[in-house]
């Protein structure tokens, strides 16, 4: 008879919790032990604004989008596990989470994602190409629960919180100056308050589960079998005043003389009392959270109404203005501005019309368009060519003379006489001289004491560049200009020129001709007279000097 020994390959396999049919955060255990670690080893409730509840926690494990709550508790537990961390601010916290998850999957330690056919821990984050915040809650929930486990086993200050309440020591051999001893109970990291444990159980054996001073309020069955069920029974103040008068009611009554109490009894008891001894501190809390949120509202409505308001303490005493200039102009300057009018040639119309920053004409009350010019009359018509100056224009379409602009280009002096010449506006007119030629007062072509200009002799050409000038003979009567003879064969022997040299040009302009010019050496009173007469007849400044 042969014997066959037993198929030991297959291992055993634990048994595995039934999926949860829950549809809310708020009937799954994990959200109890998540929001519980959080309220036992975390100051987030007291630094996070707005998360004061188990409610709290499970709106923002429900919302789709990144918000500040979910943001701060994912960042508190990466730093637990990862202190080195820096970044985590909303839009890279899910990659973050997403590496811290990949180092503790490559250990052979088992996960929550753990897979058997596979024998590895599974990353979820792969079936969630939106980030953890897209993700479906129930995901959400499970990566936290993780977070949770993988603290208590591997951080190091959550180690050294547990192991101080519980008195566990490391290192016995090692001495140490003073031996760390167990906080008190009232200690927020004493035993008693890290502990999550049960309020109390009825007489049907049903635990009641409370995590903080909230109305909220947890019901489950035994937690040690796989059917254990859990699901949330309060959470507010008036279902749990509900809660307490069913309890109450479903009170034992008392017993008959000389009987004792069975222990569910006894337990319901405790739980009623336990129950009652809440309801103080729930509406304390409430308290607090109203006072909280009420400044938090009024904080809001300051930050909104400063947007509006107006900086400035004292009322206005004149209307705001409210047209702005790139360059205003300051009273300072109102002084320094004078009046200078316009020359006739560029007088033209001025346009009064202003502009803003963007190009586009400003209307103002009362203003219009105006000219300004010195004319006496004051009236002028509009010039057809006034709008094609300084175009060019051809002079067959009757274009003025202003608008050419392909005339001969104007010449550069090059000596100081020319330079003269061309620009002085001091000396006179030669009313003599029959041309239009200006006498100099200055330079090498400047008329002297003992010269007068007279007109252009008969034959000469004349010109505006130089103009006549005779000289007296010493001892003889000096005749008026107009008694010279005008013959056009030739100038008398004392007859000179000065001509002015044209601008760009060295040589002189014109038929006249030049003589060294000398000065009268007679004496006498013949000679005194002689010379004043012609001084007289002169339009030299000399004399015009003399006479004044």
């Amino acid at each position: 008879m042969k014997h066959t020994a037993p198929d030991t390959s297959s291992d055993k396999k634990g048994h595995i919790c039934p999926p949860s049919n829950a549809k809310h955060p708020s009937d799954r255990w994990e959200s109890l032990f998540v929001y519980g670690f959080i309220c036992r080893f975390t100051q987030l409730r007291a630094k996070v604004e707005g998360f004061h509840s188990p409610m709290d926690f499970e709106d923002a494990l429900l919302s789709p989008e990144p918000n500040l709550i979910m943001t701060q508790i994912l960042a508190r537990f990466v730093l637990n596990l990862r202190p080195g961390t820096r970044n985590l601010s909303s839009d890279v916290i899910s990659s973050t989470v997403a590496s811290v998850l990949q180092e503790y999957f490559k250990t052979p330690e088992r996960t929550v994602f753990w897979d058997d056919a596979l024998r590895a821990n599974v990353d979820p984050f792969q079936n969630m190409p939106n980030g953890f915040f897209a993700a479906d809650w129930d995901l959400k929930l499970k990566i936290l629960r993780q977070l949770v486990e993988l603290q208590l086993c591997h951080s190091h200050e959550i180690k050294a919180i547990i192991d101080r309440a519980w008195g566990v020591i490391h290192n016995k051999h090692k001495k140490t100056e003073m031996p760390s001893l167990p906080p008190p109970p009232g200690d927020p990291h004493s035993q008693e308050r890290l502990q999550l444990v049960p309020l109390g159980q009825d007489k049907e054996r049903k635990r009641y589960w409370v995590v903080d001073d909230s109305p909220r309020v947890y019901m489950s069955t035994n937690p040690w079998k796989i059917t254990a069920t859990f699901q949330t029974i309060a959470s507010t103040r008036d279902e749990y005043m509900a809660i307490l008068e069913k309890v109450k009611e479903a009170a034992p009554s008392e017993p008959k003389a000389g009987e004792k109490r069975s222990k569910l009894e006894t337990a319901h008891l405790a739980l009623l009392k336990a129950l009652q001894d809440r309801v103080e501190v729930i509406d304390n809390e409430l308290a607090r959270i109203q006072r909280v949120q009420k400044k938090i509202q009024q904080r809001n409505l300051l930050i909104a109404s400063a947007e509006l308001r107006e900086t400035r303490t004292r009322r206005r005493a004149t209307r705001p203005d409210y047209s702005y200039m790139n360059n205003p102009e300051s009273d300072n300057d109102a002084d320094e501005y004078a009046y200078q009018p316009h020359e006739e040639e560029d007088d033209e119309y001025e346009d009064q019309t202003e502009f803003d920053d963007f190009g586009d004409p400003v209307s103002r009350p009362g203003a219009a368009s105006t000219r300004r010019s010195t004319r006496a009359n004051g009236n002028r018509g509009k010039d057809e060519w006034s709008d094609w100056r300084g175009e060019r224009r051809s002079r067959r379409l009757g274009a003025p003379a202003d608008t050419q602009l392909d005339g001969p280009p104007t010449k550069r002096a090059r000596t100081e006489d020319s330079v003269v010449s061309g620009h002085s506006s001091d000396a006179p007119q030669a009313n003599g001289t029959g041309n239009n030629a200006k006498i100099k007062i200055n330079g090498a072509a400047a008329i002297k004491p003992t010269e007068t200009a007279v007109e252009a002799i008969a034959g000469k050409k004349k010109s505006k560049f130089w103009y006549y000038a005779v000289e007296p003979v010493p001892g003889a009567p000096v005749p008026a200009p107009s008694d010279l003879p005008q013959t056009s064969d030739s100038a008398p022997q004392s007859e000179g020129s000065r001509a002015d040299l044209e601008p760009m040009s060295d040589e002189p302009n014109g038929n006249g001709k030049r003589y060294p010019s000398t000065t009268p050496s007679v004496s006498g009173s013949t000679a005194e007279e002689l010379y004043e007469k012609s001084i007289g007849g002169s339009l030299s400044p000399a004399s015009s000097m003399d006479e004044s």
